[in-house]
């Protein structure tokens, strides 16, 4: 989250923009808030977007779509003006890390969290495929992480790019390192089996750490997404069977979202199992404190170290002293005290609170990392190192 420059609104439509989220294919991303206090996310579109009739048609009858999307796994479309001189599209605000944050931070997920995640996202898809959406742009960075499950976002903006001059003139809509082979030859055709061939590439990153496809640059990723079979080094042999259902070469081949559904069931629901269906049940305890901390408004802070005690200057010893210090009055002899030694406070490594906080705003100062640079990177809990080149997306 980032605060506003003189450059951004401070009003969309009916809501107060609050800050800027970050910025997405289509344009930038808002935090705002209705007149009843309710915080939404606006997504915005670019310029170049607005000024092409074409997608404003197109948009404006998405917008409808995506209102009729009611999944519990989806981010709800509260208000939008497609016809405004910047169309915007606004969201019920998630305050919840998204799946690529919570894999960076922690390392890949456990088998059973995959699961977990797959079924939640695919619900989430039968949902916007049964309003006759395609996403288009599923990815891990489009896929939020709650306590009560994942929450897929930006539905209903990238399908309204496609039959716009920007994929006439070949631009491909969506994220190389995740699309499907069909979107990336021609997106304006795709079905909603193009969103399974992403959930299968967005749970190898889960799984993995790193995405299917990654090339030096976006060119290189669509030629390894074309000609090459995924990356799938470090996936757990018990997901490939799904993983590689849903990243079937031929469209026609891959599950439905409730195909998905049924096959995940068992797995998750067993006889004994917790079928509480939380994020606790599956995930570490490392990234269920990073959900709760998103919920609750926490943020990291930096936090400067305790500034080193100045111990006074020397007194100089009054006529009459010693070199070591003593001095003589009246016959007595006595020696100056020493002053105290003076040592730098230990730093409270508790979490700093603001006065009269319930919530922590961030995690006590940290000793320093005298450790090598590999294990420098390395999550303490987990042990997990971020991949050479930082490859998660493309």
């Amino acid at each position: 989250m980032e605060q506003l420059t003189q450059h951004d609104p401070r009003r969309i439509g009916p809501f107060e923009v609050l800050a800027r989220l970050g910025a997405g294919g289509m344009g930038l991303v808002y935090l705002a808030r209705s007149a009843s206090g309710r915080r939404v996310a606006i997504k915005t579109v670019r310029t170049e977007l607005a000024e092409d009739q074409l997608f404003r048609v197109r948009f404006t009858r998405e917008v409808e779509a995506a209102r009729a999307v009611s999944g519990f796994y989806t981010a709800a479309v509260v208000d939008a003006d497609p016809r405004a001189a910047v169309p915007w599209l606004a969201t019920a605000y998630v305050p919840a890390p998204s799946l690529e944050e919570i894999v960076s931070e922690c390392g890949p997920m456990p088998t059973q969290a995959v699961r977990w995640l797959a079924a939640g996202i695919a619900e989430a898809l039968q949902s916007i495929h049964g309003a006759g959406l395609v996403h288009r742009d599923l990815k891990p960075s489009n896929v939020l992480v709650v306590e009560d499950g994942p929450r897929v976002i930006d539905f209903g903006i990238a399908s309204g790019v496609s039959n716009t001059r920007l994929t006439m003139t070949n631009v491909a809509v969506g994220t190389p390192a995740y699309m499907s082979p069909e979107q990336a030859r021609d997106s304006r055709s795709v079905t909603g089996a193009s969103d399974i061939f992403s959930l299968g590439s967005t749970l190898v990153f889960a799984a993995t750490g790193h995405a299917p496809f990654h090339g030096a640059n976006p060119v290189e990723t669509v030629f390894m997404l074309l000609r090459e079979g995924p990356d799938t080094e470090g996936l757990p042999d018990d997901l490939r069977p799904l993983i590689e259902s849903c990243m079937q070469m031929d469209p026609t081949r891959r599950p439905s979202p409730a195909d998905l559904q049924a096959q995940l069931a068992p797995h998750l629901f067993a006889s004994g199992s917790d079928d509480s269906g939380t994020a606790s049940a599956w995930l570490p305890t490392v990234a269920t404190a990073m959900i709760e901390q998103r919920r609750g408004g926490g943020r990291a802070v930096t936090v400067a170290p305790a500034p080193m005690a100045v111990p006074p200057p020397p007194q100089r010893p009054p006529p009459g002293a010693d070199r070591d210090g003593a001095w003589r009055a009246g016959g007595d002899l006595r020696t100056a005290p020493a002053p105290a030694p003076v040592s730098s406070p230990a730093p409270d490594g508790g979490p700093v609170r603001l006065p009269g906080a319930k919530v922590p705003i961030g995690p006590g100062p940290r000793p320093v990392d005298v450790r090598g640079p590999a294990a420098a990177h390395a999550d303490p809990a987990t042990g997990w190192v971020r991949p050479p080149g930082g490859h998660t997306s493309a």
